[in-house]
């Protein structure tokens, strides 16, 4: 088991139940409860999944080791050096040692938040100043605005092919379409053109949609939901923060369900029994084990 980080002494800094209250004086806004559920998550994770883990170490290591060498550096000749030798361990070592998928994930968390962070996982995200927290960079929807940005191609398969949930045909999320514009139409006349022609756009739209399942490619049965909407990162981290008591403190359940009864008390949450709070939890907290 790795050291262990989490130390209960402070349940508004380091679970973040008291913070979420409607209404509560100094409430954190939303970006901020985005950016301490994935770190906190994240940080479970570090403590109970052994191979999340061992990853993450060989990751930081590699970046602070690299780090360290760029701060020790005295001269320019020094640091495009240092350069140098982490373009090469990177194109010969890494590339070598780790699988595309692995290679992938680790570039990720390099350069992802909560990983890119020199201070997680080993301390808390609310024991960090607020002026530093702003500094870190993350956006809760970003894969949705990945999505609705009209360059975004998203063709899924017209044959079936193998993925790790079994053999099948990934769903076509957009069709491509053609239409014509001035190029020196400003921005008003564009936005008229568009809503005035808004109806045979959506027909163009339906038509294509229809020549392509006639190939082969399937779609959606329904209308897509928002990613991690904005509820779900202060239910998760309620959710989180239970499954920190549970499974890294070691609480007995009928101490969790004291703790969900006396919030049902007090109208802020459900009642929960075991077998509803394990569901509940592989639905919210997917990434962590039970």
């Amino acid at each position: 088991m790795a050291e262990r980080f989490f130390k209960y002494d402070n349940f508004d800094r380091d679970i973040f139940f008291h913070p979420l209250i409607k209404g509560k004086k100094g409430r954190l806004d939303f970006y901020d409860t985005c950016k301490c559920m994935v770190w906190e998550e994240s940080r479970t994770r570090y403590e109970v999944d052994e191979e999340f883990r061992q990853e993450l170490d060989l990751n930081m290591g590699i970046r602070r080791m690299f780090d360290s060498l760029m701060v020790d550096a005295s001269s320019p000749e020094e640091t495009r050096g240092v350069a140098s030798i982490g373009e090469r361990f990177q194109n010969e070592f890494m590339s070598n040692a780790m699988t595309k998928e692995q290679l992938s994930r680790h570039y990720f968390f390099w350069s992802n938040f909560p990983c890119n962070v020199q201070t997680w996982p080993e301390k808390a995200y609310l024991s960090h100043q607020p002026k530093i927290r702003k500094t870190w960079c993350y956006e809760p929807f970003s894969e949705k605005k990945k999505y609705e940005n009209i360059s975004f191609e998203s063709i899924g398969d017209k044959e079936p092919s193998p993925y790790k949930e079994g053999f099948g045909k990934e769903v076509t999320m957009k069709v491509p379409i053609t239409i014509n514009l001035d190029p020196f139409w400003d921005e008003m006349n564009l936005r008229r053109v568009l809503n005035e022609n808004i109806g045979q756009i959506q027909q163009m739209v339906h038509a294509q949609k229809e020549i392509l399942e006639k190939e082969g490619y399937v779609f959606r049965s329904e209308k897509p939901k928002e990613q991690r909407p904005r509820s779900w990162y202060e239910k998760g981290l309620r959710f989180l923060g239970h499954y920190r008591l549970y499974k890294c403190e070691g609480w007995r359940f009928y101490k969790i369900e004291e703790l969900f009864k006396k919030a049902c008390d007090d109208g802020k949450a459900c009642s929960m029994d075991k077998d509803h709070f394990m569901k509940k939890v592989k639905k919210e907290l997917p990434q962590l084990p039970l």
